[in-house]
């Protein structure tokens, strides 16, 4: 029943890209627009950034570990755990990949927004909003390859109620930042920091969860790998 959390996940983001969509829509006139225009590059961007997710879905689980224990009755029982300590190069070579596409998406974007936008739409003001909102979008994209690889992370190492909890507190955050968008009309920037958020939460939360903030243990063990090189 391991699929189920993970479609929990992919629900949760899924109603987190409607939602700000449609609070973008609600906006009307030059906001709706420019925040079509701009989310079509950002899920470009975005979808690069997902390559991060696969390439830990495909390379720590094999640092699982099967231990079979036989009870006094007799029985045995089998129980899995993750080495990461052994994971640690593997995880580190991934996420500097993911500094790398995070880093060309974010100047995919801002090219794209910044310096090509008039060739997106040829009105000035939907432009002019485009580029308000090119920082957020941006700083969004830094975040988002991080997320998802460590996300990736988290599903090899089968930490699926970690995975729940967290997407179940970021839907209620998400709704209750379109709700305060609305009525408090922080416009097309107020979507764009509910994006920021959400990419941003994850990368702190995951890191913790994935128990990566042990810095001192990270430090000692790449010093010993350099000795022995």
């Amino acid at each position: 029943l391991s699929f189920i959390p993970f479609l929990f996940v992919m629900a949760v983001k899924i109603g987190w890209h409607n939602s700000c969509t449609a609070t973008a829509a609600s906006l009307g006139g030059v906001p709706a627009a420019a925040h079509t225009a701009v989310l079509s590059v950002a899920m470009v961007c975005m979808v690069l950034g997902d390559v991060g997710s696969s390439l830990s879905q495909a390379f720590l689980p094999a640092f699982l570990k099967t231990t079979v224990t036989t009870l006094p009755d007799g029985s045995t029982k089998t129980t899995k755990s993750f080495d990461l300590e052994a994971a640690g190069p593997t995880i580190r070579q991934l996420l500097k990949c993911t500094l790398s596409f995070s880093a060309t998406v974010m100047v995919l974007a801002s090219l794209i927004i910044g310096v090509f936008g008039g060739k997106i739409t040829s009105d000035a003001a939907v432009l002019s909003e485009m580029r308000k909102v090119l920082p957020w979008i941006v700083a969004t994209l830094s975040f988002h390859g991080s997320a998802v690889t460590l996300e990736g992370l988290l599903l090899s190492r089968k930490k699926f109620r970690g995975l729940t909890i967290t997407y179940s507190l970021l839907a209620i955050a998400v709704a209750a930042f379109q709700l305060a968008t609305r009525r408090f009309q922080w416009g097309l920037v107020g979507v764009w920091a509910c994006y920021l958020c959400f990419c941003s939460v994850r990368v702190i939360t995951f890191t913790a969860l994935g128990g990566l903030l042990q810095p001192r243990r990270w430090w000692q063990n790449r010093l010993l790998a350099t000795k022995a090189a």
